[in-house]
């Protein structure tokens, strides 16, 4: 996701070679394009390094 100079947002595929996947008026609806598209089942996001997010999963 990213900026575009007149200020709309634009989606990119799963990697920045990817072609772009569409151009929104705003964030949110650039974000929401994000999520529709996110993998199923995707689980939440975790905040920690690679070290914890392991520890984690072997938790729970």
């Amino acid at each position: 996701m990213g900026t575009l100079q007149d200020g709309r947002y634009y989606v990119e595929g799963p990697s920045r070679s990817s072609p772009r996947i569409a151009e929104t008026g705003s964030a949110s609806a650039a974000v929401a394009l994000v999520v529709e598209r996110l993998p199923s089942p995707c689980g939440a996001a975790f905040v920690g390094t690679p070290e914890e997010l392991a520890a984690f999963e072997q938790r729970a």
